[in-house]
């Protein structure tokens, strides 16, 4: 505690005939201004490092509030249309009960089944380029694995086109804009529905739950066509697809369309 009463002085002395300075302070009060100096400076550093991590969590946290606020108004947005869904399916019951159909309003998939692939990298999935001539099927008609590829190379290995694995009731969606020309149920692909694009080609979809079109529907690029099954010749749930020209298979997994509507 003796050394800490005694006094230390700084003195500063200029070239030349100036005045000469001097301060006289405690030992413990020129221990103290150091001590504060270095906490200082340490502050210094820490908040330098520290300042661009602080700022960037700042703007993740704004973006994920804005992100916040615009799932909220889908949200209210789905929670309406499942409402108007509703009353369209309680509406076309009616119709088709005083009409005397029989005909069931397909129910929507729960999110298990619609969102089950989502996490897996290994899936199938094709999308569609932006083609000029959308009655050229392009892309995959739903998401899944493909269990067989394409083959003909003789009859002993004959598969005209890729089987994909599926859930039953997922959302089969035409590949191209045209004309359903069958809409029936085959001994081999169970419920199968086959849409003429233009004058030489032509998609098929086999195996279905259940089918959505009748014969002769005009359809869109990316219409919801049928509900992917196990029906026919199948021994787990999946959606056989096939591309065929002139009535000939060809593999749907390969590029042969360009995109200004060139035969292939």
């Amino acid at each position: 505690m003796k050394d800490l009463k005694k006094h230390i002085t700084i003195m500063i002395v200029p070239e030349g005939t100036e005045a000469r300075a001097a301060w006289r302070m405690r030992q413990w009060v020129l221990y103290l201004l150091i001590g504060l100096e270095i906490i200082l400076v340490v502050g210094i550093l820490v908040f330098f490092i520290f300042y661009g991590k602080v700022v960037a969590r700042a703007a993740m946290t704004e973006q994920v509030l804005k992100e916040n606020e615009a799932l909220m108004r889908y949200r209210y947005k789905v929670q309406l249309l499942e409402a108007n869904l509703s009353e369209a399916r309680e509406f076309v019951s009616r119709i088709a009960t005083l009409a005397g159909i029989d005909y069931t309003f397909p129910e929507v998939p729960d999110d298990s089944a619609l969102f089950a692939e989502f996490d897996d990298p290994n899936r199938a999935v094709m999308s569609r380029s932006l083609t000029k001539d959308l009655t050229l099927p392009s892309g995959l008609p739903v998401r899944g694995f493909i269990t067989q590829d394409f083959e003909i190379t003789d009859k002993e290995h004959y598969h005209p086109g890729v089987d994909i694995a599926c859930a039953v009731g997922t959302p089969v969606l035409a590949t191209g804009a045209g004309t359903v020309i069958s809409a029936r149920f085959d001994s081999t692909y169970g419920n199968t529905l086959i849409i003429q694009h233009n004058d030489s080609v032509q998609t098929v979809y086999g195996h279905n739950d259940s089918l959505l079109v009748p014969l002769g529907q005009p359809v869109l690029a990316g219409a919801r066509v049928a509900l992917s099954g196990n029906t026919g010749k199948s021994t787990a749930p999946h959606l056989h697809y096939e591309i065929r020209v002139h009535d000939k298979p060809i593999n749907p997994l390969d590029n042969l369309y360009d995109q200004e509507n060139r035969q292939p």
